[in-house]
């Protein structure tokens, strides 16, 4: 059940142990209801102001629950340490709110609410997928990325949630928004192309405009909306943003769909990274300082052996591969 798997997110969340996955997952359910939108942000309220430890909880669990406009709720023992405190004060306004939701019969948690059943996309190393959305969009989906999105699109946004690298050509809806939804920002469109790359083991996110308008807001503060023009390029870096130029119509960002690499003054140990995911293997630098060896290069149907031995005409560097693991050093 929907309300369920709020709880168990929840309670995660304030406990300090919720994944990257599973902290998208529920912004995704939260975006898509209002009622528990709210609640949660007056839960989270409530907990912020607490300075100690020891308050009387009744107290706060009472303050919370007079919020709540519900039918008699069942009592909850509240158990007085810190990471169990926040986990019972979210069950019991969770079971609080699943009662009011349920009494009001809400879509969200109606079992006929098809538009609601997320499909799950998970590419392995060196696999690339092409699907097309519910209305007619076309998403191309990077190696070692996780894509959600409905079966069928309804509402008035269109939500999709991605982690990883994936291309977007969205069908042009002024009434209903695209919305990729990720860890750290969201992209919203009404018509357009662009490529979002947000790996969880990359320092930086990106998002590159061939054409249309997007506008990015980053997660930690709706407030900061970054609008894209075609050829621009947005890069979080630290919690840090900012825009540049791609080099005409994005060709090194989107080289990857049509299986090549393309790569600029890059860093080794971020080549590493595009190399990993495109040949499917691991690379181990056994000299730290050859990370930051810099190269530029461009391959199209080259095998590792003669993607390395062809950056190994540009610095010095020695190499040894066995099965799937790759070592790099002097």
């Amino acid at each position: 059940m929907t309300d369920q798997r709020f709880t168990e997110l929840l309670g995660k969340q304030l406990a300090g142990e919720i994944s990257a996955d599973e902290s998208i997952e529920l912004n995704s359910i939260l975006a898509n209801n209002a009622a528990l939108n709210k609640e949660y942000h007056l839960l989270q309220t409530y907990l912020e102001s607490e300075t100690e430890e020891e308050e009387n909880i009744d107290v706060v669990f009472n303050r919370i629950k007079s919020q709540i406009q519900t039918p008699q709720a069942p009592q909850l023992k509240i158990i007085k340490s810190k990471n169990l405190l926040w986990l019972k004060i979210a069950a019991a306004v969770l079971v609080t709110l699943g009662i009011v939701l349920l009494y009001k019969r809400e879509a969200f948690f109606s079992d006929q609410a098809d538009h609601l059943v997320l499909v799950k996309v998970h590419t392995k190393a060196a696999d690339i997928r092409t699907i097309t959305l519910g209305d007619g969009s076309v998403v191309k989906i990077n190696s070692t990325s996780k894509f959600r999105y409905p079966k069928k699109f309804s509402g008035h946004n269109r939500n999709v949630y991605l982690s990883g690298e994936a291309f977007f050509d969205v069908k042009k809806d002024l009434q209903h928004p695209f919305i990729v939804h990720t860890e750290k920002m969201d992209v919203q469109v009404l018509g357009t192309a662009f490529n979002v790359k947000i790996y969880p083991n990359d320092a930086f996110a990106e998002t590159t405009l061939i054409r249309g308008k997007v506008v990015i807001s980053l997660n930690q503060d709706k407030s900061q909306q970054f609008t894209l023009k075609p050829n621009d390029k947005f890069t979080l870096t630290n919690g840090k943003a900012s825009l540049s130029q791609s080099d005409g119509e994005g060709v090194t960002e989107t080289a990857w769909t049509n299986r090549e690499l393309i790569f600029k003054n890059d860093r080794f140990d971020e080549v590493a990274k595009l190399f990993e995911r495109h040949y499917d293997i691991k690379i181990a630098f056994k000299d730290p300082d050859l990370k930051k060896l810099t190269f530029t290069a461009h391959f199209t149907k080259e095998n590792i052996t003669e993607a390395l031995n062809a950056l190994k005409f540009i610095e010095n560097f020695n190499y040894s591969i066995k099965g799937k693991n790759v070592y790099i050093f002097r």
